[in-house]
This record gives structure tokens, sequence and C-alpha cells, in this order.
């Protein structure tokens, strides 16, 4: 612990307030055994929330399952007590997963054999030509893709096929030092499609900080975000507030719904991103919004190791993800270097021949990303 401080306090002595540190190679320590690309399959971890969302009626009480949907998300992309950096996906690497819907189930790996129901088969069809053919016709199905190193842009979608719905966004992280102190900057563009209603929510996301890098480093969320449909007029405002220097309580969230013909917002929402959020009703009453901690999450579900490609990120990180968890730093930094020196000769390699990087599941559009191939796109191929 006391070398590990050491190393800290050295790469605190090289650093300056502002400093971007998004291309800093941090020691292996550090590192959380994931990716990036892993972790922001995060969003997705309350999969029959996201499902439930086209299922209402009304326009307004899915602007609300949307909101739900949204706060629900944080607290299954971070993990553990201490804050840790999850790895730099290389430039290529994929990550692809699904999540059973209640009423599906199966073991958490497969091998992508099982054959489909026969009262399924068209759905089966949809999700087989979809971003994880193997997933079950009855899922949630994730992937996502490191599209630029230059700046570092990861790209992601996910499906529901049953529900007729997809998420589709990308997500450019700029990491600055503010003394003792990190800053994780957001720009992303991310947009859910409900087909059946002819609705898009446009999303964006707060800040991340990692605190007290000294001591006991510790993560929060600080800034403003947004919700909002321009079909249906609803949308809704985010505030995540950072822990005052003293006092105060950690993790608060607050949020406003709104309808664009209303003056005032018809849904208030308050409590801890990471916790119990709660409807406001008045000073005196108040109804339980969103329980993360009693809300379990769903088990993601892959290709067994072997069966992955060797540009997956289980796979690629594969040896640094088992140093770190036997406790051998030592193995996970030089593991940590192969991968990164990999990275660095094939970059090398395109610019001799002059070959210009292409992604392979998604495309830039506009100022984002998007997936080649949307559920909306392959309907109308059918």
């Amino acid at each position: 612990m006391s070398q590990n401080k050491s190393v800290i306090m050295h790469l605190l002595s090289e650093a300056r307030r502002g400093l971007d540190l998004t291309h800093m190679r941090l020691p292996a320590f550090m590192l959380e055994k994931r990716s990036t690309l892993e972790m922001f399959s995060g969003f997705l971890a309350h999969p029959d929330i996201f499902a439930a969302v086209p299922d209402h009626a009304s326009a307004r009480e899915r602007m609300v399952t949307i909101v739900r949907f949204y706060l629900s998300a944080f607290h299954a992309t971070r993990t553990g007590k201490t804050a840790t950096k999850p790895y730099n996906p290389v430039l290529g690497e994929t990550f692809h997963c699904f999540w059973d819907l209640p009423g599906d189930s199966s073991s958490t790996t497969t091998t992508a054999t099982s054959a489909p129901r026969p009262d399924t088969q068209q759905t089966q069809s949809l999700v087989e030509s979809g971003p994880v053919p193997y997933a079950s016709y009855n899922s949630v199905s994730f992937t996502a893709e490191q599209v630029s190193h230059h700046p570092p842009v990861s790209a992601f979608y996910g499906e529901c096929v049953p529900k007729r719905m997809y998420v589709t966004g990308s997500i450019h992280t700029k990491i600055k030092f503010l003394g003792l102190s990190v800053g994780v900057y957001n720009t992303a563009s991310l947009k859910i499609h409900l087909l059946d209603h002819g609705e898009e929510y446009t999303m964006t996301f707060p800040n991340t900080y990692i605190r007290s890098l000294l001591t006991y480093p510790w993560l929060e969320l600080g800034g403003r975000s947004t919700i909002s449909c321009a079909q249906t007029g609803y949308s809704a405002n985010f505030d995540f507030h950072c822990k005052p220097f003293y006092g105060g309580r950690k993790h608060q969230v607050s949020c406003e719904i709104s309808h664009k013909s209303e003056k005032l917002p018809f849904h208030k929402i308050e409590g801890e991103w990471n916790g119990v959020m709660y409807t406001k009703f008045s000073k005196e009453r108040r109804d339980v919004f969103m329980d993360t901690v009693n809300t379990p999450t769903r088990r993601k579900k892959l290709l067994t190791l072997s069966a992955q490609d060797p540009g997956e990120s289980r796979r690629r990180w594969q040896h640094v993800t088992e140093a770190l968890a036997r406790g051998d730093i030592d193995t996970a930094s030089q593991a940590k270097h192969i991968v990164e020196e990999e990275q660095r000769a094939d970059a090398r390699l395109r610019q001799e021949q002059g070959i210009e990087w292409q992604p392979k599941y998604f495309h830039a559009e506009g100022d984002g990303w998007v997936f080649n191939s949307p559920l909306s796109t392959r309907l109308n191929q059918k």
C-alpha cells in the first residue's frame, strides 16, 4: 500500500492542474478488472426497466419510465467502494453481451447453437441479424466498439427486438487533473428509439469526479444532464450535486420532469443515485421512485472466453485481469504493456501502408457514431 501511495505521489508531482490525462498510462494497481466498453454495458443492467418503456399507453408514463431507467443505470456502471479506472479500450476492441428478460433463462455463457422456439422464428431471425446473433429471442442485447483512439471515442448499441426499441450512442471522454482529484468529462450522444410510438429520446450525461486521491479514492457524479423527446414535448432536467467540502451528503441527485405546454414540472425526484430516490410530493410526503439497493441487476451473458474473438474486451485483456485477480501487479503491468505495444505496432503498420482505420460495427454520422444496421433498418428489410 505504501509503495502504491508513492507511485500516486509521483504522478501528482509530475502533473499540473488542468492537465489532460486522457492518454496517461496509469499503473496497474489503479485499474479496475474490466474494459471501459464492458463498464458501459452496465447502462443496461436493468433490462426489464428498459424494455418496459414502450408498454405504457401514455407519452407521460413513457417519459417517467425513461427517467426511471436512466436513474437506474449509474450505480450499475460503478463497482467497488474505492474508485478505480477501467482499461482504456484499444482501437477496434469490441464487447458483446445480452440479458435475458424475465421469463427466459439459461446459463450465463452460450455457445450460439441453441435452436429458436417454433413460435418465435420471426423474432429470432431479427435477433440473429442484430448485434449479438447468439442472444436469446426474449432479451436485450448490447455491443460496443472503440471507434477512435485520438480522440478516444466509444460507440455502443443496444436493442430489444420483441419491444421494437433500441438505444444507440457514443461517448468521448476527456480526463483532467484537478489538484487532489480527477475530472472525467463526458461528451455523449445517446438516443433511445421507440419504433411503435415513433419517439426518439435524446440524453446527455453528468461528469464524473474521483476525489481523495491520496487516501481512499471515491467517485461522485456532478453537473447537469437532460432527456428530451421532440415528438411528445416532454423533457427531464437532472442536477447531480457534488458534495460540499464541509458537510453535506454524497451522491445526491434531483430531477424535474415537465411538458413544454406546462409552466411547472409535474414530477419531482430527489435522493441518492446509488441508493434510494423518491418522488417528492411535498415536504411531508414522498414515495420511493427507484431503489437501486433492493432492485437487483440482471446478470449479463457472454460467449465463453475461448469462443470470443481475440479483439473482444475480456479476451484482449485476459492476462491483465487474471494477474490483477491474483494480486500480481508486476505480471499485470507486463501484460498491460504488451496490449498497448500491440496497438502501437498496428498503428505504425497502418501508417506505413497508408491504410485508414474502419470500424466494424459503427459509422460516423453528424457529431456522433451510429450502429451500421439498427433494428429499424432490419425491420424495413423484412
